[in-house]
């Protein structure tokens, strides 16, 4: 390889050196499974248009038969970009695993970027993960996630808020806007570069893992020897949901379907997951008792008083954040407390029955 030229690239108050690929670089192949995206998938399309050489790297769409406009954008995409290779993928079992096995099956390429019709990466961002792939014991390479309101409402940026904020989600490294370095080992990543050989040797993403199926990845990865590298130089931007309906649904899905994973690597278990489960089991178990024991009712309200409190306080703080008025500070504990309530109580049924 040439020898490469060096630029100052200043990020957050951060300086990193940034090395320019040569033109002989490495292929990548970009996989984003998508089902009726129409609200994302153009400007997600379009924003990957500039991040690499052009002839270096190809876009896989892999499209669980969508019912909107999606595959049409998708295809004014190819149009409107002759000179990028754009490929559209069926995926009729319609999930991600699946359809990430069936793009990365596809890939040309021996780096696979694996993007989401709902996110929009800075610039420069896949560029950036293949420069840091290339680092020693390097397994699985990615961003912070900035979680952006997917509409403009009150309610839709008290979601984004929320689970973007240590309280709503704990200490999920890349879903926290701030770190202390530019670039760390993590246990997990959302939208990430890896290699097809790497993906070849750990058999894929487990496709009886309809959610988690990254974290599942990347703990294999980290199991293997190599490390999952968070690199803070630049972001992807992700739309939060924009109901409560909409965000119980996620988080129902999210807590049943990590319990699954759990069962399958018992070691794989952090102390955020544990938490919102038992504050679920402890209202529970509370509740019953008091009934049986009524002093306890005092604890039970001494629980759920602290929880108010707490929520409120965290409301604050994204509130001023986000320079919003009371409203805000009035719905995120409802925001909260549907996460956790949602999360916890799936992932305690999911450790004794299959998730649907």
């Amino acid at each position: 390889m040439t020898t490469t030229t060096q630029q100052n690239v200043a990020t957050s108050g951060r300086t990193f050196k940034r090395q320019a690929l040569p033109a002989e670089c490495e292929f990548v192949s970009v996989v984003i499974p998508c089902y009726n995206e129409e609200r994302f998938i153009a400007e997600a399309l379009e924003q990957l248009a500039g991040q690499y050489e052009k002839g270096r790297f190809e876009i896989i769409v892999v499209d669980g038969m969508s019912e909107d406009h999606t595959r049409d954008l998708v295809s004014e995409f190819k149009a409107k970009h002759p000179d990028l290779s754009v490929t559209i993928i069926d995926n009729p079992k319609r999930n991600i695993p699946t359809a990430l096995n069936l793009g990365v099956s596809a890939a040309r390429a021996d780096i696979i970027a694996r993007m989401d019709a709902h996110a929009v990466p800075s610039e420069g961002y896949i560029h950036r993960c293949v420069e840091v792939l290339s680092q020693p014991n390097t397994g699985v390479v990615g961003m912070p996630c900035r979680v952006r309101a997917g509409t403009n409402s009150l309610l839709a940026r008290a979601i984004a808020g929320a689970v973007s904020h240590s309280f709503g989600i704990g200490d999920a490294k890349y879903r926290l806007s701030e770190g202390a370095a530019l670039q760390e080992a993590v246990d997990t990543v959302a939208f990430a570069c890896f290699r097809k050989s790497l993906w070849q040797r750990l058999g894929g993403f487990n496709e009886s893992l309809l959610t988690n199926e990254d974290y599942d990845f990347n703990y294999r990865v980290r199991m293997a020897g190599l490390e999952v590298i968070l690199d803070r130089s630049g972001h992807c931007d992700y739309f939060a949901r924009t109901s409560f309906r909409d965000l119980a649904a996620q988080y129902r899905r999210y807590g049943g379907w990590k319990a699954r994973m759990v069962r399958l690597h018992p070691r794989s278990i952090k102390l955020r997951h544990l938490v919102a489960p038992a504050f679920v089991l402890s209202l529970v178990c509370l509740m019953i008792l008091s009934v049986f024991w009524p002093p306890l009712a005092l604890l039970l309200s001494l629980e759920i008083g602290l929880y108010m409190l707490l929520s409120l306080g965290f409301g604050w703080q994204i509130k001023q954040r986000n320079q919003d008025g009371l409203g805000m500070l009035l719905l995120l504990p409802l925001v909260f407390l549907t996460i956790h309530l949602t999360w916890g109580t799936s992932f305690l049924l999911g450790l004794v029955r299959q998730p649907r």
